[in-house]
């Protein structure tokens, strides 16, 4: 029947990133001996994905229907990791996250010692400088993880191989280590102007002064790329200059749009730990700043 070759073409249909593209023939058995061809057309990386086309059902006919009602909504994390969760703005996520309520939460630190006081949160040894597997056996039972490891200045000597170390390679293992583990959503801190390369940014002053501990920006775009191509579902939240008062209304831009700016930490745990439960946040980009004259952007249109 309809109905049935309908039921089998909407289990063939993968829901990673964009669309799957499929022709041939359904199953004789599902659909009663008639034959139906599943047509969907591939979506780029900026594509809303919210529409598939199924060709080939009933008489031949064409049938346009929402792809968010195709799928199965992806349930939200039971248990979520904030990696690197003593830092100033995992500590201010993990709050936000026991504060919310509804979750596990755990902490992902070096040294376990110094996770007292973390509100809620269980705390887990996790390391980005030590091997995929060793994390991935920290991450089983984990649903999403919410990363804000990043390297600290110290020795000018050496920035570069701690940014290198931490917010690329750390970085790119512990998402591995994800995927291994069978996490299903990555939130990651970034920061403005991590791809500011490929706009003609590198000589802005933000990039200039940023990149210039390590090249740390140059670190972490890899981190974004590798984090994008990984096959998890992800945010990307690239806040401008930290600081710790709020200093106006948190609004939310584009990707590749914010040279300038200044957010408070607590707004940038505002908007990782929204990420993990809403499900527009799944594969997006956005810049956060806060703006001293504007309204800001209201939180149901963080990642419209």
């Amino acid at each position: 029947t309809t109905v049935m070759a309908l039921w089998a073409a909407l289990a063939l249909i993968h829901a990673g990133h964009g669309f799957v593209a499929m022709r041939g023939p359904l199953p004789s058995a599902l659909d009663a001996g008639r034959r139906a061809s599943l047509d969907m057309s591939a979506a780029g990386p900026e594509t809303p994905r919210r529409t598939a086309v199924l060709t080939g059902l009933a008489a031949g006919g064409a049938l346009l229907l929402p792809q968010d009602s195709l799928i199965a909504r992806a349930a939200p994390p039971k248990t979520v990791l904030v990696a690197g969760a003593t830092g100033r703005v995992g500590k201010l996520a993990t709050a936000a996250l026991c504060a919310r309520g509804g979750c596990k939460v755990l902490a992902g630190v070096r040294d376990p010692k110094k996770a007292a006081g973390l509100a809620c949160a269980a705390p887990v040894r996790l390391d980005v400088t030590s091997p995929v597997d060793e994390m991935a056996a920290a991450l089983k039972g984990v649903d999403a993880v919410l990363c804000a490891v990043g390297f600290v200045p110290s020795n000018p000597l050496k920035m570069g191989a701690a940014a290198h170390a931490v917010d690329n390679v750390g970085t790119c293992n512990l998402v591995d280590a994800c995927a291994k583990a069978g996490v299903s959503k990555f939130v990651l801190v970034s920061s403005i102007l991590t791809n500011g390369r490929a706009w003609g940014q590198e000589k802005s002053p933000g990039f200039v002064i940023t990149n210039a501990f390590g090249g740390v920006l140059d670190e972490k775009i890899e981190a974004e790329k590798h984090l994008r191509g990984s096959g998890l579902a992800y945010t990307v939240v690239r806040p401008a200059g930290l600081r710790d008062e709020v200093g106006g209304a948190l609004t939310v831009s584009g990707e590749d749009t914010l040279n300038k700016g200044e957010v408070a930490r607590a707004n940038v745990a505002k908007v990782c730990v929204a990420a993990l439960f809403d499900e527009g946040a799944a594969n997006k980009v956005v810049e956060i700043y806060e703006d001293e004259a504007g309204s800001g952007t209201p939180e149901a249109k963080w990642f419209a």
